[in-house]
């Protein structure tokens, strides 16, 4: 009788065991596994997290000997360019050189570059910024510098040493969303830039909205100084533009290629309000000013649904709509506008030949918008420039800096102009490229910061004469952050790089020694 007893004892322990380990299995896909601590080969502490979120594994590497040895200054990065303006000025004393490859690089040879562009045309070197490159600029808080690449990888750098604090490895690509720091948390939308074949049938023939089962997509939440994953927002479509934390309400704000529009609580990703534009949001990161939020959409083919659209910050509800049926394909999607002092500012393409939704004899003409951002009443359109250019398959926005009432826009001709908020032209700069200008410049004293290819171009923003040419040995299309004296920057070729503002300047060549090879190997580390 005993061994009976025991026998059924022994069963139902195993059979509790059973349920346990189920039960343990089945909720891992919402768990984190423990801290996973190592030595990589150099000799550094790492400390690895493995975090499933919605089913979707991502994994980061921590080193918190690299951490900056300051104290949290409670800084916050909540837009893109940092303010509603586009300028992206922190105040402070840093005067740093450091660079640093990150996963994927293409090497400091701006020959080679020429030369496969040359090989194989255009859209290779817009294939490989939007898939390995950096497509936005970093973003920088309490000593630490974040980047995104499209490679894949997200990274904290600390900004006195160019060391790497951690990398966290994602299941897919970013590409036009600049990391968001707010409140020890970093905030990242996830969504590549590529899109499959049937997607692009659908955008083709109508009924489709760009962007949607390009990957893993939705709103990625991030401990800012471990790398460490919090929450996640899964969705079908990309969360390619920049969203924005609006302190006053305590929400993050975000849009995606189906035109959903989302405020979330940035703490528990709990989704407070959302809305809808027949649209796609592409590269127009959000604004707001007067707590009227903006969100730029293109076109829904086969009818042109573009438009600006301005939302109330507090409950989410569509307070006007700015409809552009002549806007050139993704045009107004990809610009990121800008907002000072009530006024909204944007610049896109506007249809002179063709109708869409064929690539094919289409021809535009840029314009400059001018519009009150609390009633969503037109101040002034004006057409830029008579130079015709065809629509790329990437990115047809045109990002402006506005600067005490000065609008700095780049152009379709390769400059930059200069407007006040009524549309008068102040002056043109001389011809920077022989391409098109697409990001914002950034003003630093009187000096107006230009990128333009492998090329880092000082103008007086007086009068727009150029001041120097300063040559690097990357691509770089990205608006750069300044910290301090230092200008900070990444690359489409997927470098990311601190120099003095000085240098730039006075000197005419980037020189490259002693680069941080950190990164080369992080995503490689087993545990």
């Amino acid at each position: 009788m005993r061994t009976i007893t025991l026998g059924i004892l022994i069963l139902v322990v195993l059979i509790l065991g059973i349920m346990a380990g189920y039960e343990i299995g089945k909720s891992f896909s919402n768990s984190t596994s423990s801290p996973n601590n190592s030595t990589n080969s150099q000799g550094f502490k790492v400390i690895k997290y493995s975090v499933y979120l919605d089913g979707i594994n991502f994994v980061d590497y921590y080193y918190p000997e690299n951490l900056p040895k300051i104290t949290s200054d409670n800084q916050t990065f909540l837009e893109f360019g940092l303010t509603a303006n586009r300028e992206p000025i922190i105040n402070g004393s840093l005067n740093v050189s450091w660079v640093v490859p990150l996963q994927g690089n293409f090497e400091p040879n701006i020959t080679l570059w020429t030369q496969n562009v040359k090989l194989l045309g255009k859209g290779w070197a817009a294939a490989f910024r939007q898939t390995v490159g950096c497509a936005v600029g970093p973003t920088y808080a309490n000593g630490v510098v974040y980047v995104a690449s499209n490679a894949g990888p997200v990274y904290a750098i600390n900004v006195f040493t160019g060391k790497v604090i951690w990398e966290l490895c994602l299941p897919g690509t970013l590409s036009m969303w600049m990391p968001l720091v707010y409140k020890g948390l970093v905030f990242l939308g996830l969504g590549g830039a590529m899109f499959d074949y049937q997607q692009g049938m659908l955008n083709a023939y109508g009924g489709g909205h760009r962007g949607q089962y390009t990957g893993v997509n939705g709103l990625l939440a991030i401990n800012a100084t471990t790398g460490k994953p919090i929450w996640f927002i899964l969705t079908k479509s990309q969360a390619m533009p920049t969203g924005i934390i609006i302190p006053k309400y305590n929400i993050l704000v975000w849009d995606d290629g189906d035109g959903n529009i989302y405020a979330v609580n940035p703490f528990t990703g709990e989704i407070l309000w959302k809305d809808y534009y027949d649209g796609s949001a592409n590269m127009a990161s959000l604004v707001c000013n007067d707590g009227i939020i903006v969100a730029g959409f293109s076109s829904a083919y086969p009818v042109n649904t573009s438009a600006l659209v301005g939302i109330y910050a507090n409950n989410g509800s569509i307070a006007w709509i700015i409809k552009l049926p002549k806007a050139l394909t993704s045009s107004v999607g990809d610009t990121v506008p800008a907002a000072y002092d009530g006024y909204l500012v944007d610049s896109f393409l506007c249809y002179v030949k063709g109708k869409g939704p064929y690539l094919t004899n289409l021809s535009g003409e840029q314009y400059l918008l001018i519009a009150n951002i609390t009633t969503g009443k037109i101040i002034t359109t004006i057409k830029v420039s008579s130079v015709l250019v065809h629509p790329s398959d990437t990115n047809n926005g045109y990002n402006a800096l506005v600067y005490n009432g000065i609008i700095y826009l780049p152009t379709v001709s390769g400059r930059i102009d200069a407007f006040t908020l009524q549309g008068k032209l102040l002056w043109k700069s001389p011809v920077l490229v022989n391409n098109v200008l697409q990001s914002a410049p950034v003003l630093v004293s009187n000096y107006l910061i230009v990128t333009a290819g492998e090329n880092i171009i000082v103008l007086n923003a007086s009068n727009g004469n150029i001041i120097n040419v300063f040559k690097t040995p990357f691509i770089i299309r990205q608006q750069p952050i300044v910290v301090g004296n230092t200008i900070i920057e990444t690359t489409s070729t997927n470098w990311v790089f601190a120099i003095p503002v000085s240098q730039i300047i006075t000197e005419k060549e980037f020189q490259l020694i002693n680069f941080n090879q950190t990164t080369t190997t992080v995503c490689y580390i087993t545990s």
